[in-house]
């Protein structure tokens, strides 16, 4: 072991007692006490969060009990709670060289990390909420009900709890591994449930993102003051930083797999080779913290100082795991010039830093902090090209997969290892297939069969979405945001706000995505024969299978009926079906029909391992399933990062379930949806097409929306207030003429600039980039020095020109393999998927009204795109399809003017031929017997 691991292992315990205490310095914060002192009517006095008479005498107890020892410097758990602002509790302050040298890396008074991150986030924040309305908001202002911080008491009892539990635990096991999981990760959830500042607008950042960025920071800074054994290096402004990150290009690891089991044993592969990589630098060696996750890899900030042996144990280790995915080391550092006129020695306790030389350490510590901000965002760039290029040997030992070749093929999944003929996969990806199953046993709720997925048309749908964040990440839109009104000046990028933004997307795909959107949708409930959606039934395979597994798979043949069945108990020979059940809705329109149909059926069937159908089996004991069986959820999570999701929905239900998500997209990020693009596919294929083609179909859709997003101009057309449930009392209606070569249509945005208050309105959030200089008061400024302007929402005028960034939706059916390379083209407008809505809703009424039928339909949309071919377009092709408006959907151009024109606007643009096909083709809707969603 090299020299640099050891000393970090030999000092593993007092750097992560060192990380814990930083992270609990605001412990005090999580209280009634502080919130409150901070609303309207609160006290002007100090806040006391930092006296150690506010916690319970066993907890004040513990935290003075445990020392903390990092060189010949040693400080207790409390020292971090009591010392970090310069208040006494018995009256009177501290002076700054009365901090201990372990407290001043966070003091604020010595450029300290709770000073440098708490001091962004603050900023000039001075509004003050009401007692009765204190919220925590996201990232981008929206305050939604479950953000009112309420039953604060109980929280803090369970938060105080847990770490007094964990302590007396240590005290006695001295396992600091352990007490790093229960305090940092463990109190997490209670951490969230509290703010740093409660003060609009600086209430976006948790005490939990404060406390991890400095906790973070001050790990780093105690890691290298180990290594290097100076006690010269106990200013904060000594250090600067690196990002080290492991970046795979995760999307193209996926998208090797065959089925389902094969993406979903990937995805667990790479999570478990990121924990991994965390396991060895948060805790092993103890050098730093995840700072960030994507579908480019994994971010740590570390001390600056060489990792080179790291790096070669880490790729040993993972080698071990899952040696096609060695990912690659980057390391991105961070220099800041320093001079040594900031420094200051103390002679006496009684000393303070002279005023001159806190400026140079002011100008340092700004220095040092803009540095800060740009490292993750150049990282990711940097990452993104060099994973851009394929695996090579260079990343892969290829020894390892030097095995008996002999009368073997390649896997066809793996593509590194031999396989049996005509096998599905070698050894060791099929186990990755079946130990997914395995698993799903425990949970069978949740589907991970594609047969399942698919409709009732055997059609599934693999939903995208990207969030567009790099202009949050580096910090540059955040600037929008305003930190105070009246003299208004951007909100600062700290570390803690730049964590937030990306936490906050996060939370929209992990909550609202999956746990509401998928989760309470209704499934298949217009759909012919709904109530056998979500069943399965059981049945016995006669004779036995000895050689067949649990939680594997067979293909099964029912007089020409293929089913693809899980063994759930082989000693019995038990299987359950895998498939949507509406495709048997021919063979019975109950389950107990279709149980019957399948009862006492001579089937043959196909293992994975088989080459050709065996026959002489028969299937007995068909039912329903047991319970705990039935009421599956028909989709299946790819996967789900902060800037992008993969679902995998039944096609039927893929347009309303996008249609949801976007509506919450449009609430929850109201206030900057001019700034955070938002872009959304769906791909829909039948169930037997090959799922590395829609998985690459996907990749290639993701690359064109980042190729394609982009700044473009839209002039303000009006502007109304409006009233919205879900926006609050406070919403302005905008109708933006953007650029022609993104819409043909206008933009009708809803933007909030309302809070959790009904009695506030939001001052800070619903700011947009104008070109020029309005010059509307305290509601527009330079956000970024540069002349760039922006103008708070209810201060916008119609004629204004403003910047918006792009979002775009592509709708896709692969009915042919080589589909895949036109997902690319025609991208749509964010904002089409309404209109298509809107269209489909028009043509159902038109049909209600008018009496006209599915053949009418037909035939107009058939004439206008021939006809479209003949003339090529242009102004006769235009008169053909206002007469086809009138003459076959009956609509007159001066009665019905609203729907005439939508119509026609549709025609010309290609939505109308995108949503009959959609609605006629893909989901085989039969429009007379349907209801649309509103």
């Amino acid at each position: 072991m090299s020299s640099l691991l050891q000393k970090l292992e030999d000092n593993k315990k007092g750097i992560i007692l060192a990380e814990i205490g930083a992270y609990l310095h605001d412990l005090g914060k999580a209280r009634k006490e502080f919130v409150e002192h901070y609303a309207q009517n609160g006290k002007d006095e100090w806040d006391g969060h930092n006296f150690s008479s506010i916690f319970p005498e066993s907890l004040r107890n513990l935290l003075a009990s445990i020392d903390v020892k990092i060189c010949s410097k040693q400080v207790s758990l409390m020292d971090f709670i009591e010392k970090h602002h310069k208040e006494r509790e018995n009256n009177g302050n501290r002076a700054d060289c009365e901090i201990p040298e372990l407290i001043r890396l966070l003091y604020a008074g010595w450029n300290g990390y709770d000073g440098m991150d708490s001091g962004m986030d603050k900023g000039s924040a001075n509004v003050k909420q009401s007692h009765n309305n204190i919220f925590i908001s996201t990232a981008f202002g929206y305050e939604p009900e479950d953000n009112r911080m309420m039953e604060i008491e109980e929280e803090t009892k369970k938060l105080y709890q847990a770490i007094e539990e964990a302590l007396k635990n240590y005290k006695t096991d001295n396992d600091i591994i352990k007490l790093r999981k229960i305090i940092i990760e463990g109190t997490e959830k209670h951490y969230r449930n509290f703010i740093g500042e409660t003060r609009r607008s600086a209430n976006d950042v948790t005490l939990w993102d404060h406390s991890y960025s400095v906790a973070t920071l001050y790990k780093c800074a105690v890691a290298k003051v180990a290594i290097d054994y100076s006690e010269d290096l106990l200013d904060p402004l000594d250090f600067d930083w690196k990002l080290l990150s492991f970046n795979l290009d995760i999307l193209s690891v996926l998208a090797k797999g065959i089925k389902i089991g094969d993406i979903k044993g990937y995805e667990d592969k790479v999570k478990e080779a990121f924990n991994k990589i965390k396991e060895f630098i948060e805790e092993r060696y103890s050098i730093g913290n995840e700072v960030y996750c994507d579908t480019s890899g994994i971010y740590f900030l570390i001390p600056e100082i060489d990792i080179e042996e790291l790096k070669i144990e880490i790729i040993n280790e993972l080698s071990k795991e899952e040696p096609e995915l060695i990912a690659e080391i980057i390391v991105n550092e961070m220099k800041t010039a320093s001079k040594n006129n900031y420094k200051f020695n103390c002679d006496s306790p009684q000393q303070q830093i002279p005023s001159n030389i806190k400026v140079k350490r002011g100008d340092l510590e700004r220095c040092k902090k803009e540095k800060l901000i740009k490292i993750l965002p150049q990282a990711r760039e940097t990452s993104y090209k060099e994973i851009s290029y394929l695996a090579s040997s260079r990343k892969i030992n290829l020894e390892q997969f030097k095995d008996n070749w002999e009368g073997r093929e390649v896997c066809p999944i793996c593509r590194l290892r031999p396989m049996k003929e005509n096998s599905d996969g070698c050894d060791h990806c099929l186990e990755r297939r079946t130990k997914r199953a395995k698993e799903w046993m425990g949970n069978s709720v949740q589907s991970i069969w594609l047969d399942e997925v698919s409709d009732q048309n055997d059609r599934v749908a693999l939903i995208i979405g990207t969030f567009v964040l790099e202009n949050w990440l580096n910090g540059s839109f955040i600037k929008t945001m305003a930190i105070s009104i009246n003299r208004t000046t951007s909100k600062h990028p700290s570390p803690a706000r730049i964590r937030r933004c990306w936490e906050t997307t996060q939370e929209f795909i992990e909550a609202t995505l999956l746990k509401d959107c998928l989760r309470k949708h209704p499934y298949g409930t217009d759909s012919l024969f709904s109530e056998l959606r979500n069943k399965r039934i059981q049945f016995t395979i006669s004779p036995s299978l000895p050689d067949i597994t649990e939680g594997s798979t067979i293909d099964i043949d029912i007089e020409g009926v293929r089913l693809s069945p899980v063994c759930i108990d082989k000693n019995k020979g038990t299987f359950i079906t895998t498939n949507n059940l509406q495709i048997l809705s021919n063979k019975g329109k109950k389950i107990d029909e279709i149980a019957t149909w399948m009862n006492e059926k001579n089937i043959k069937i196909k293992k994975e391992s088989d080459s050709k159908w065996q026959g002489k089996y028969y299937i007995s004991n068909a039912s329903l399933a047991e319970p705990k069986f039935q009421d599956y959820l028909p989709y299946i999570p790819i996967y789900e990062f902060p800037n992008q999701f993969m679902v995998l929905v039944p096609a039927y239900d893929a347009l309303d379930i996008a249609k949801d998500i976007v509506e919450e997209y449009e609430v929850q990020f109201s206030k900057v949806r001019d700034r955070l693009p938002f872009h959304l596919g769906i791909i829909a294929f039948h169930r037997r097409t090959p799922l590395y083609l829609a998985m690459d179909a996907g990749k290639r859709l993701i690359d064109a929306f980042k190729a394609n997003t982009k700044t473009i101009s839209a002039r303000v057309s009006s502007i109304a207030e409006t009233q919205h449930s879900k926006l609050g009392n406070n919403v302005k209606t905008l109708t933006l003429i953007p650029d022609s070569c993104y819409s043909s249509v206008p933009l009708v945005w809803q933007i909030s600039y309302s809070t959790g208050d009904p009695n506030q309105q939001d001052e800070w959030h619903p700011y947009i980039r104008v070109n020029g200089n309005p010059n509307r008061g305290n509601y527009s400024f330079d956000y970024d020095g540069n002349g760039n302007h922006v103008v708070h929402v209810k201060e916008l005028q119609p004629n204004d020109s403003v910047k918006i960034e792009t979002s775009y939706l592509k709708m896709s059916f692969l009915e042919t393999a080589s589909d895949r390379f036109k997902v690319d083209e025609k991208l749509l407008p964010l904002d089409d998927l309404n209109r298509l809505n809107e269209i489909w809703r028009d043509l159902q009424n038109i049909m209600n009204s008018k009496g006209i039928g599915i053949s009418q339909i037909y035939a107009f949309w058939q004439e206008v795109k021939n006809r479209y071919e003949d003339y090529n377009g242009g102004s006769v092709w235009e008169e053909f399809v206002k007469s086809s408006l009138t003459n076959i959907f009956k609509l007159s151009p001066t009665k019905d003017v609203e729907i005439f024109n939508r119509l026609f606007q549709a025609t010309k643009d290609g939505l109308l031929d995108l949503c009959l096909y959609w609605n006629l083709k893909v989901r085989k809707i039969k429009p007379e017997k349907q209801e649309v969603r509103t």
